[in-house]
């Protein structure tokens, strides 16, 4: 009984979360190379890729030969959960534990799914 418990709980606790976005990258000159937290994603534009929504700021680097190097982290927006998820989260909520309704109307922050970067020529 506890086990099943245990689940409930852990379910209810993640209903409501979305944890990655589908990002788009693209830049004001075709073809830059894309590093994003270290590793290499590709050259732009950049279509689909997932990053994970957290606190924590997604480095980016994009280089193109004859431009400045862009260094930042991605921009970011607060979120909402899925309502779907959201709505099973509050029905199991309802069942098994009251207090952690709050829990499920969480707001996580993610990258904007849309991503433009400017490059500039090298000085």
């Amino acid at each position: 009984m506890n086990r099943i418990i245990g689940v409930v709980l852990l379910a209810v606790f993640f209903a409501g979360c979305q944890t990655t976005t589908m990002v788009n990258i693209n830049t004001s000159v075709p073809g830059a190379s894309v590093v994003l937290d270290g590793k290499e994603v590709g050259t732009t534009p950049i279509t689909g890729l997932k990053v994970k929504n957290s606190t924590n700021s997604n480095r980016i680097i994009i280089q193109k030969e004859g431009y400045a190097t862009v260094q930042r982290t991605l921009a970011k927006e607060t979120k909402t959960a899925n309502a779907v998820a959201v709505g099973v989260g509050y029905f199991l909520c309802w069942l098994v534990v009251p207090m952690l309704l709050w829990i499920n109307a969480a707001w996580i922050e993610g990258p904007v799914p849309d991503q433009y970067f400017v490059l500039t020529g090298e000085s």
